[in-house]
């Protein structure tokens, strides 16, 4: 149902959900611009400002309330925020919001004892007494779009539907529509999946699992290395049936920017992609295609290739641990040859899949030479040429993919932040391999990042804890900070199974990343396991909805069915499940890491978690 009040405030009701008194907003260079709003037609108001003028829809749509905001501006704007949906006040029991990229998930369970912002990317799933509220807006977007709010106790507020225009030199504000249903959270994201699949593609062909060098090695990688790891599982009995891609990360080239063997690297990286596909592996390679050192030659011989500042000059718009750089512009023809030219190169080498880095990054810089280009075309801009290079030679996972890019030019995505064998890590992680299950094998392939095998009780190796990351963060006059003291991996066995858990229930890229050689028997029987496995369909944690971290996880694999519970907490923690409740007949199931049979009577599965750890059991019929 949806009334629209004669001042603009409308309010829309969908089953139990009411939203009263919502309303829309327009921001000129910061400062709120009011609307002198009229009613046109049923569901649909009329409005001018001081910079333009407005048209808003609201109509229900099979069981959705569809709303549409517009406009025309009088003259170009540094910025232009339009908020189409601001809800004042909603009660709630849980909200799941999404991040732009990789990571960024966030569940919170309502009351919340602080008040905090929130920000959630292409859908907001508002959860109360077991039903899902979803706002949403498209995967691919004319505009760049989110929701905003923040949480009171229990109740949401200002919970806003916006987007932004930065440097806008247009005068049509064309806006894609922002879409409100509800019922079960788990369908509502699906068939949102199903409505935004720009490509169709065939996802029937098991995902290989393949061995990558960063988590262990990072800018320490050579070329010996790279070797004697392939060699390693090259000779494995079980590694080398399923690994079947090798794939260098970063540390291997001259600089962001000049994509050319480093020392390191003293016979070329042709001769690596040569010496890696006689051993009978696919040869990968990591690029962060848009990053340009301020030392690369494109900075100082060609700044026309570079984003630029407010102020039209090329500017430092990437760091990452304190390391700057450029941008390239990918709405410059010379940038778009550039990258063409650069991966057919690579491509013909024999390098067959291509990582791709720090793509959002290329958002940092506020203006591009085309000011008329979408800011969410951006990163599809840059990565045309780099697709057309490549011709189909060769994979390219997104990693930092903004996902408003869509799925035409991407087999896997990133969907989960940098993980370690470290429990902080492990546990913020697995919201996002969870709550982006509606991708997977639909959109792409999902990539929940490195199924990492080593830990303190899986690895041999003297150098366990020498990898420091944040001792880039320390000052000189810094007083020690056990915070920057930060070892790699500190986890446990167990905790390593709940990573390698989590790996399996996103059901898509599974990568190595340890120094093969140094894991112990646990830690390379793990390997193994987790390679091995049948991939399934993206798990779907069962709590969701519910909790702030997914404990209970629903996997179908073939015939047969995963199930995984997780005890995040600090204590002991009670389990009784009845299996006929999630689809699993009979009283016995395989338990994956112990891989014995496990008798349940009555088919109810009864037992108690330890702190950090997982249990993990599989029907026969896999």
């Amino acid at each position: 149902m949806i009334e629209i009040h004669p001042d603009g405030t409308f309010d829309l009701v969908l089953g139990e959900f009411r939203l009263e008194h919502c309303r829309t907003k327009i921001h000129v260079n910061r400062e709120e611009e009011p609307v002198s709003w009229s009613c046109t037609a049923p569901g649909e108001l009329s409005g001018t400002s001081r910079s333009g003028s407005w048209r808003f829809s609201a109509a229900e749509q099979a069981g959705r309330i569809v709303l549409r905001l517009n406009g025309t501006l009088k003259a170009p704007a540094d910025l232009v925020e339009v908020t189409v949906l601001e809800i004042p006040e909603l009660a709630a029991d849980h909200l799941l919001a999404q991040g732009l990229r990789m990571g960024g998930c966030e569940a919170v369970k309502l009351p919340c004892r602080r008040e905090k912002e929130f920000e959630s990317f292409y859908h907001c799933m508002i959860t109360r007494n077991g039903k899902t509220l979803m706002l949403s807006m498209p995967l691919r977007q004319r505009q760049p779009g989110s929701f905003r709010g923040r949480f009171e106790g229990e109740r949401l507020g200002d919970v806003r539907a916006r987007y932004e225009l930065l440097c806008y030199s247009g005068c049509e504000v064309e806006l894609d529509p922002v879409t409100i249903e509800a019922g079960d959270g788990f369908a509502l994201l699906e068939n949102w999946t199903s409505g935004n699949i720009e490509c169709p593609r065939d996802f029937s062909a098991p995902p290989e699992a393949g061995w990558n060098s960063w988590d262990y090695y990072r800018w320490t990688i050579t070329e010996e290395e790279v070797l004697k790891n392939a060699e390693f599982i090259a000779r494995d009995p079980v590694l080398s049936k399923h690994v079947k891609r090798i794939i260098v990360d970063d540390g291997w080239q001259y600089c962001y920017g000049e994509w050319e063997a480093n020392p390191y690297f003293p016979n070329g990286m042709e001769f690596l992609a040569k010496e890696l596909s006689k051993m009978g592996f696919e040869p990968g390679l990591w690029f962060a295609p848009s990053i340009i050192e301020p030392h690369c030659f494109i900075v100082q011989q060609a700044p026309e290739m570079l984003a630029l500042s407010l102020g039209g000059q090329p500017c430092l718009a990437y760091e990452c641990m304190r390391r700057f750089g450029f941008v390239l512009d990918p709405t410059v023809e010379k940038t778009r040859k550039h990258l063409r030219e650069l991966f057919s190169r690579y491509a013909g080498m024999g390098y067959k899949y291509f990582k791709l880095d720090f793509l959002n990054s290329t958002l940092n810089a506020p203006r591009f030479h085309d000011g008329m280009v979408p800011r969410s075309e951006i990163v599809r801009r840059l990565l045309e040429p780099v697709y057309e290079g490549i011709d189909g030679r060769a994979r390219i996972l997104g990693c930092n993919y903004p996902f408003l890019a869509g799925n035409r030019m991407v087999d896997s995505v990133r969907i989960g932040a940098d993980i370690h064998a470290r429990w902080p890590n492990i546990r913020s992680n697995a919201l996002s391999a969870g709550a982006r299950f509606w991708a997977n094998k639909r959109l792409w392939l999902n990539d929940p990042d490195f199924a990492v095998c080593r830990g303190v009780e899986t690895s041999d190796d003297p150098n366990l804890w020498r990898l420091n990351p944040l001792l880039v963060f320390v000052e000189p006059g810094a007083a020690f900070d056990a915070e920057r003291d930060m070892k790699l991996a500190t986890a446990t066995k167990s905790e390593v199974e709940i990573l390698l858990g989590v790996v399996l229930m996103a059901a898509g890229a599974v990568n190595l990343s340890d120094d093969m050689t140094k894991l112990n028997a646990a830690g390379l029987e793990l390997a193994r396991k987790v390679v091995a496995a049948p991939s399934g369909e993206a798990a779907k944690p069962l709590d969701l909805f519910t909790e702030e971290c997914p404990a209970l996880w629903l996997q179908r694999v073939g015939n047969g069915r995963r199930l995984m519970t997780v005890n995040w907490g600090e204590t002991p923690k009670r389990v009784r499940l009845n299996l006929a409740d999630y689809g699993i007949p009979g009283a016995e199931m395989r338990d994956f890491w112990r891989d014995e049979p496990v008798a349940f009577p009555g088919g109810v599965l009864e037992l108690e978690l330890a702190p950090h750890s997982c249990r993990l059991f599989e029907t026969p019929a896999l």
